[in-house]
């Protein structure tokens, strides 16, 4: 059983707490913030500028990685014969897969399981809730999305997003699920006209400013600029393949389907002024 683990991707921290085995983790990145108590762990570094020398003093018996952007660190810690695991999930049920190749790892099959069918469950709760609605004609189409992950240049969030989309009932015809994140031009964006703009930044949680969009030019013009239909997301929901991708997923049906969660509001609201 492996009892110092170093994770170097906040995906892979946040999957270990979610088992229940953060206490054989050593060591994590300084973007490994979630949960809080993530963030009481010693720092190795971030996302690519790793401090080898610290990681090695750790003696560490398991090192995680993350994505195909870790891909160097991961081929060069491999060859200085330390025991590394890669996940590198592109959709949904790659994320489904880290989830139980983690909890194998760890001995925690079972709890990794639960995790795995508890995520199920409420995509299909998200998904059964919108589909009722559409039965009773209360929605008539799937809007068009568009998530941007970065926006220098303005880049299209692929992976496993396309999945969560789908399952949050929008349309997201401009990227598939297992593809990787790409750019797009201001001619495609303007073809498309998404009517639903999701700003998700890496690393820049819900921080990022909507003039980043509703001020870039040649996309002023948009549906979703036009209707205040421009919404910032904690990326960590959307970006890492972890448990919260629940979470993520939805806070989209609310954005694009919002009908269909207007009743839950209003009973929240009813809660907050009682």
């Amino acid at each position: 059983m492996y009892r110092r683990i170093i994770s170097l991707a906040p995906s892979n921290t946040e999957i270990l707490y979610a088992l229940g085995a953060q206490d054989r983790l050593a060591a994590a990145t300084r973007y490994c913030d979630f949960p809080e108590d993530a963030n009481k762990k010693p720092r190795i570094g971030g996302w690519l500028d790793i401090n080898d020398e610290l990681v090695k003093s750790y003696n560490p018996d398991l090192i995680l990685t993350s994505t195909f952007v870790q891909n160097k660190i991961t081929s060069r810690y491999k060859k200085s014969k330390m025991n590394i695991v890669a996940l590198m999930p592109t959709t949904l049920k790659g994320v489904f897969d880290s989830i139980a190749e983690i909890g194998r790892l760890v001995n925690k099959d079972k709890e990794a399981g639960r995790l795995v069918n508890s995520m199920k469950s409420r995509f299909s709760e998200i998904e059964n809730k919108i589909q009722n609605h559409i039965k009773n004609k209360k929605i008539k189409n799937k809007p068009r999305a568009y998530i941007e992950e970065w926006h220098k240049p303005p880049t299209v969030s692929g992976n496993w997003v396309p999945n969560l989309v789908k399952i949050a009932g929008g349309d997201y015809s401009l990227i598939n699920a297992g593809v990787h994140s790409k750019e797009v031009s201001t001619e495609q964006i303007q073809k498309y006209d998404p009517e639903i703009i999701i700003i998700s930044i890496c690393g820049m949680a819900d921080k990022a400013p909507k003039e980043w969009i509703t001020k870039r030019e040649g996309w002023q013009n948009l549906s979703a600029v036009q209707n205040d239909k421009v919404f910032v997301f904690d990326d960590s929901l959307l970006n890492r393949p972890g448990p919260r991708l629940a979470i993520g997923a939805e806070k989209l049906a609310e954005a694009i389907h919002p009908e269909c969660f207007s009743e839950r509001a209003a009973v929240i609201t009813q809660e907050q002024l009682a």
